[in-house]
C-alpha cells in the first residue's frame, strides 16, 4: 500500500527534520570542543611532532577524550616565499568556515605572523594561542617585496587588539640584558657585529635588535645580514672586523643567501675566520663552540604547558600569557680563553664546559671499562660458582658411585645369604616335620606299647616346639625387614623377666651335665622396657649357650654400671667357644659358624636388633676363653617405685618360680 505525502505536509517534514539536526548538532557541539592547530612546518618533524603528541594527550586527558584536535600545515619553506604565507594561512582558515573551531593555537613564527596578518572576521573573532613564537615578530606585507632587503618594522603581540588572543607561550629576547653583559665585560666596546641568516626568525631578531639598539647610541650596531650574504662572504667580513672594541652578536645562524640549509659545523667555520674578536649569543646559536655566553631563553618542550592553559580558557575562560624566562649561560672554556675568568657571574648562571676530573672528562671510557670489568667479574663469579658446583657433583657422584657399589656388594652378599638361608630351611624345617610325620605314623601303628607311644609323643612335641621355634624366628626377622617391629616400654621388674627366661629354657631343654646359675643383685633390679622382647634375648642367648654346650654351666648374670647408667647383662657358657675374628660376623643375619647344629643363624641378628632398639649394645666378650660370653646392656630410667617384692638371693629363683612381673 502507498501512502501519498502531500507537498505541504512534506515540506514541513523536512523543515522539522532539519531543525531536529541543528537542534543535535548544537547539543553535540557543547560536550564536544573543537581545536585547530596551524604548524609552520611538517608535523612529522621531531621538534613539531613532539608539542603536537603532547598537547593531543594531555587536552584529551583533562577533558575525557571529549576534544577534536584538527591539524593544518603551511609546509613554510625558505623566506623567499613568504608572499605565499598569508594566502596558504587565508585558505587553512577558509576551510574550517563551516564548523567553527572553539581555539586556533598557532605553532611557529610564520604561521604566528601569517596568522596576524589576517582581514577576516573568523580569524580575529576566534579565540587564539600562539607557541614556539618570540613576543616580538612582524606583520606579513600584502604586496610582493624582495625580502633579501626589506627592512620591516615589527610589533609585540599585545598591540594586536583586534585579534582575540587569549593566552600562549612566548620568548622573549632581552637585548637590554644583553647590552649590560656586553659592557660589564668589555666596557670599552662601542661596535657590536650582528649575525643573522636568510630566514623568518633572523630578520625578527634582526628588526628587534634595531629597535632596541635606537636606545644606545653609544654603541654601533654593524649588521651581518645573512640575506644579503653568503657564508663566504660573512667569513670576509668576519675579518675584516679588527678593532680592539668591537663585539660579535651571534643570533642566528641556519641559512645564508643562497637559501641553502646549512649544517651546524658552518658557525664553526664563522667562528675560524676571526677567534680574537669575543662573541656572545642571543639565541643560544655559537654556545658551546663559538661564544663565551649570553642572556637565552631556557627552550622547552611546551605540548603540555600549552594544553594547560588551552584547558584552562576552555574551561572557565582563564586568559593565560606565559613569558619563557630567561638564564645567563656561560662557556667556561672561552672565559679562560679571553681571560675573563676573574670576572663577576650573575647569580644563578648556567656554567658549561667546565674542567672536569679524569673521571668526568672520559665519563664514557670509564663506564665501559667499568661495565666490562663488571661483566668480568659476573663471569668470573658464576665460573668459580660452576666450578665448584661441578666439583660438588663430581664429589656426590663419586660418593654415590662408592655408596651403590658398597650396596651392590651387599646386595649381593645378602642374596648369597638368603640362598644359603633357603638351602638351611629346607633342611631345617623339613628335619622337625619328618620326625613329628614319622613318629606319628608309628603312633597310629598298633604294635607300639604304651611306653613307646609316650616316647614317640615326646619326640614329637620336642619337635613340633622346635618347628615352632624356628617359624616365629623368621616371622620376627619379616617384621624387622618390614620396618613393622613395635617396642612398647613399661616398668618392670628385671630379675624376674630373666628368671622366667631361665625357667622357660629349663623346660624347653633338659640337658644332662650342664649347671644353669643365675647371679643377681641382692635387691631387684627395675627398668622401663618392653619385657617380652628383653625375655626373647635373653632366651635366644640362653639357647644359643644350651646348644654348644655339652657339659659344665650356663650362667646369667645381672650387673649395675653406675657410672654409664645401664644394667649389664651376661650369658656365659662352657661351650665349644668362639674365634674373635667371628665376633662381628656372628651378628650378621643368616650366619651359621657350625652347619651341623640345628638353627636359622637369626637369633643372634634378632637379638642385635631388640636390643639396639631398647637403646643397649650388644657383643662377644672375646677376654672370656672358657666358652662363649655375650653381652649386653640396658639404659636404666629413674622410677619412683615402692617394689614390695625383692629377690634376695639367686637360690630362691629355683625354689619359687613365678610368672613375669611388670610394674603397672
Amino acid at each position: 500500500m502507498r501512502i501519498a505525502i502531500k507537498p505541504h505536509r512534506l515540506k514541513g517534514y523536512v523543515i522539522r527534520t532539519m531543525v531536529t539536526m541543528l537542534c543535535v548538532m548544537n547539543f553535540t557541539s557543547l560536550f564536544c570542543r573543537e581545536i585547530l592547530i596551524i604548524t609552520s612546518y611538517n608535523p612529522d618533524t621531531p621538534k613539531t611532532f613532539s608539542h603536537l603528541t603532547d598537547f593531543t594527550e594531555e587536552i584529551k586527558r583533562r577533558f575525557n577524550g571529549k576534544v577534536s584536535v584538527a591539524i593544518e600545515s603551511m609546509n613554510c619553506g625558505n623566506l623567499s616565499e613568504a608572499n605565499l604565507w598569508k594566502s596558504r594561512m587565508t585558505h587553512i582558515i577558509d576551510a574550517h568556515k563551516t564548523k567553527k573551531p572553539d581555539m586556533i593555537i598557532l605553532l611557529g613564527q610564520e604561521a604566528w605572523a601569517a596568522y596576524l596578518s589576517q582581514d577576516s572576521k573568523l580569524a580575529k573573532q576566534t579565540p587564539c594561542m600562539a607557541a614556539m613564537v618570540s613576543s616580538y615578530t612582524i606583520i606579513l606585507p600584502d604586496y610582493k617585496c624582495d625580502f633579501h632587503k626589506w627592512k620591516p618594522k615589527g610589533i609585540r603581540y599585545t598591540e594586536k587588539k583586534d585579534f582575540n588572543i587569549v593566552g600562549g607561550i612566548f620568548y622573549k629576547y632581552d637585548i637590554d640584558k644583553n647590552i649590560n653583559l656586553v659592557r660589564d665585560f668589555y666596557p670599552q666596546a662601542k661596535k657590536i657585529a650582528l649575525i643573522t641568516d636568510f630566514s623568518f626568525g633572523g630578520m625578527i631578531l634582526q628588526s628587534h635588535v634595531i629597535e632596541e639598539m635606537r636606545d644606545h647610541k653609544d654603541i654601533e650596531l654593524q649588521l651581518l645580514d645573512g640575506r644579503e650574504n653568503s657564508i663566504f662572504e660573512m667569513c670576509d667580513k668576519l675579518r675584516r672586523l679588527t678593532s680592539p672594541n668591537t663585539i660579535v652578536w651571534v643570533g642566528t645562524w641556519r641559512i645564508d643567501s643562497s637559501e641553502n640549509f646549512v649544517l651546524a659545523n658552518t658557525t664553526e667555520t664563522l667562528h675560524s675566520a676571526n677567534k680574537n674578536i669575543p662573541a656572545f649569543s642571543l639565541s643560544s646559536a655559537g654556545l658551546g663552540s663559538w661564544t663565551i655566553g649570553g642572556y637565552i631563553p631556557e627552550y622547552s618542550p611546551q605540548g603540555k604547558k600549552l594544553a594547560d592553559i588551552a584547558s584552562d580558557y576552555l574551561s572557565m575562560k582563564n586568559k593565560n600569557f606565559i613569558i619563557i624566562p630567561n638564564e645567563y649561560s656561560f662557556d667556561q672554556k672561552m672565559l679562560n680563553k679571553f681571560k675573563l675568568y676573574d670576572k663577576q657571574l650573575p647569580k644563578n648562571s648556567v656554567i658549561i664546559n667546565t674542567p672536569s676530573d679524569f673521571f668526568s672528562s672520559h665519563k664514557t671510557l670509564v663506564l665501559w671499562v667499568l661495565g666490562i670489568l663488571l661483566i668480568l667479574s659476573i663471569g668470573l663469579l658464576f665460573s668459580i660458582y660452576y666450578i665448584s658446583k661441578i666439583k660438588k657433583l663430581t664429589r656426590n657422584l663419586e660418593r654415590q658411585s662408592k655408596e651403590l657399589k658398597e650396596a651392590k656388594d651387599i646386595a649381593e652378599e645378602a642374596n648369597n645369604i638368603k640362598t644359603s638361608f633357603i638351602a638351611n630351611m629346607s633342611h631345617e624345617i623339613r628335619t622337625p616335620l619328618n620326625a613329628i610325620v614319622g613318629f606319628t605314623d608309628l603312633i597310629t601303628q598298633d604294635d607300639s606299647d604304651d611306653n613307646d607311644k609316650k616316647t614317640f609323643c615326646h619326640i614329637i612335641k620336642e619337635n613340633s616346639d622346635m618347628l615352632l621355634e624356628l617359624i616365629n624366628q623368621i616371622l620376627d626377622i619379616s617384621c624387622v625387614e618390614s620396618g613393622k617391629i613395635s617396642i612398647s616400654k613399661e616398668a618392670c621388674n628385671v630379675t624376674d623377666i630373666c628368671h622366667t627366661a631361665v625357667v622357660s629354657v629349663e623346660h624347653a631343654r633338659k640337658t644332662n651335665g650342664v649347671e644353669i646359675i643365675e647371679d643377681y643383685p641382692d635387691e631387684a633390679v627395675t627398668a622401663r622396657t618392653d619385657a617380652l622382647r628383653l625375655k626373647q634375648v635373653i632366651i635366644n642367648l640362653l639357647t644359643n649357650a644350651y646348644k654348644f654346650t655339652e657339659e659344665g654351666f650356663i650362667k646369667l648374670s645381672i650387673s649395675i654400671d653406675s657410672k654409664n647408667n645401664v644394667i649389664v647383662f651376661c650369658v656365659k657358657d662352657t661351650g665349644i667357644g668362639i674365634p674373635a675374628d667371628k665376633a662381628d660376623d656372628i651378628f650378621k643375619r643368616f650366619v651359621k659358624l657350625n652347619q651341623y647344629v640345628q638353627g636359622t643363624g637369626l637369633g643372634l641378628s634378632l637379638s642385635k636388633i631388640i636390643v639396639e632398639s631398647l637403646g643397649g649394645k650388644i657383643w662377644l666378650d672375646t677376654s672370656y676363653h672358657d666358652g662363649a660370653c655375650f653381652m649386653f646392656t640396658h639404659p636404666i630410667e629413674t622410677l619412683s617405685l615402692d617394689l614390695t617384692k625383692t629377690i634376695k638371693t639367686p637360690n630362691s629363683i629355683f625354689r619359687k618360680p613365678s610368672a613375669l612381673h611388670c610394674l603397672p
